[in-house]
């Protein structure tokens, strides 16, 4: 009788572990899918805030607060520093440089570093 409950409990065991391994792998997959969701949903939005500030001739500093501001509102940890405008008006130019950290879950260390260039200009629309 021994013998099968040890069978058991090493089954019960390594089925666990296997759960574990699981839950570990699709938290990494979720964190690294949804990262490169927010950056395409950021890079569509600098495309579009390129030639709308562009047109309107917005000043530098606003068009780096637009930027700024939809990173946060992507969950995207994007500073001042990481967003570069040049020119104004047809010849603006957005270049946005940032990495983001994919953790293992519960002890959140950094497995895999993604980082994300971007580089949007003026383009006319027709």
């Amino acid at each position: 009788m021994s013998e099968k409950a040890g069978k058991t409990t090493t089954r019960v065991s390594v089925f666990i572990l296997w759960i574990i391994l699981a839950m570990v792998y699709c938290s990494l997959a979720y964190d690294y899918i949804r990262a490169g969701n927010a950056d395409k949903k950021l890079d569509d939005y600098l495309q579009y805030v390129v030639v709308i500030c562009g047109d309107d001739h917005r000043p530098n500093k606003e068009v780096r607060s637009l930027v700024l501001i939809r990173a946060r509102d992507l969950h995207i940890e994007l500073h001042p520093d990481q967003v570069s405008i040049m020119g104004e008006g047809q010849n603006l130019k957005i270049l946005v440089t940032y990495d983001v950290a994919i953790n293992l879950p519960v002890i959140q260390k950094t497995v895999y570093q993604k980082v994300f260039d971007h580089k949007a200009q003026y383009r006319i629309i027709r």
